[in-house]
């Protein structure tokens, strides 16, 4: 079990940034530079479970209604029962690409790049549709629906999971915009590590909802804070995962 969290909690840090936002990508030849922080705690067979992660990220609309994106986080720590455990560092160093069909729709690909020394990671690919729309001038809706696979790695089965977001951000004033994020993750396939099966044969459903809000000082300047709470619904021994990120957004 504890294994199984570790993995799930740095891939659900990593992902959470999988298409940067759900909505319409940057104007063309404009970017965005990312420094993040996320932490996430839980209780894993009565003993408290706790990691800090940081993330360095830019993206850049190459062509008209395409972007691309490269982030790289840095495990600062994970205790467990007061005890450090795992490995600190530079983690999987990920690169995510989308396109904008049309205004409502993007479709992205994200390759996750193995890291031998942050949880043994091996290749990771996620592919996806966005839907977003303005339903007026103080809602804003934005949509995803994905599916993740990897390649074998250390394990000796390939997973296969699908997951699904939904965002509404509250336009209150120009600068000003609270939101509200739910997400969900659904394993459809089994992984087994050397024996121990990480996924029960397939199944499992992580849900997670997130409040935050984000501010805008000024045209180049930005802030994003949120924070979010999660479980595996169908399993009676997860227990509730609280989690909070913080992020600096500078334009160029």
């Amino acid at each position: 079990m504890l294994k199984k969290i570790i993995l799930a909690s740095a891939l659900a840090a990593v992902s959470s940034f999988a298409a940067w936002d759900l909505f319409p990508v940057l104007e063309n030849h404009k970017g965005q530079t990312m420094v993040s922080s996320s932490y996430r705690t839980t209780s894993i067979e009565d003993k408290q479970y706790h990691s800090l992660n940081l993330y360095f990220g830019s993206r850049y609309t190459v062509f008209p209604n395409l972007e691309l994106a490269l982030i790289v986080p840095y495990h600062v720590f994970s205790y467990y029962g007061g005890n450090k455990i795992g490995t600190d560092g530079t983690g999987s160093i990920s690169l995510f690409t989308r396109y904008q069909f049309i205004p409502t729709m993007n479709v992205f690909a994200d390759i996750y790049f193995p890291n031998e020394g942050y949880y043994d990671d091996p290749w990771y690919f996620q592919f996806g549709l966005q839907y977003s729309r303005k339903l007026n001038q103080l809602l804003n809706f934005g949509s995803q629906l994905s599916v993740r696979t990897n390649t074998k790695g250390e394990g000796e089965d390939i997973p296969l999971s699908t997951s699904a977001a939904l965002e509404l951000d509250f336009t209150v004033t120009e600068n000003f915009a609270p939101y509200i994020r739910t997400n969900g993750t659904l394993d459809l396939g089994a992984f087994s590590d050397h024996g121990y099966q990480f996924s029960h044969g397939g199944g499992d459903l992580y849900l997670s909802s997130a409040i935050g809000v984000k501010y805008d000082f000024n045209e180049t300047i930005s802030i994003d804070a949120s924070g979010s709470i999660g479980k595996v619904v169908n399993e009676d021994d997860s227990s509730l995962e609280i989690g909070a990120a913080l992020a600096f957004l500078l334009n160029f």
